[in-house]
């Protein structure tokens, strides 16, 4: 176990590795054109910003997407793909 900055844990396991604690990204639902953001934010029929949550736990190469996420993969296991070739160990 290789313990990281701010508390974070990681097996050492490149090909299927584990963090924890999980990790949990909070911000407000950005509009996108062209695949840029405008920079403007989604809104609901009041006007405020609608928040956006991803939240997972990385075990043995599989990302859990936790039951708090408000997109697509929530609740989904995702395989995490192969490492580029030419990754070089840190």
């Amino acid at each position: 176990m290789h313990k990281l900055p701010d508390g974070w844990v990681f097996d050492g396991n490149l090909e299927s590795p584990t963090f924890s604690p999980s990790f949990r990204h909070s911000a407000n639902q950005r509009i996108f054109a062209d695949g840029k953001w405008t920079g403007e934010w989604k809104r609901d029929a009041s006007g405020n910003p609608i928040p956006f949550t991803c939240h997972y736990i990385l075990t043995a190469g599989v990302l859990n997407f936790c039951s708090d996420c408000t997109h697509a993969l929530v609740g989904q296991l995702v395989p995490l793909p192969p490492l580029p070739e030419g990754f070089v160990d840190w």
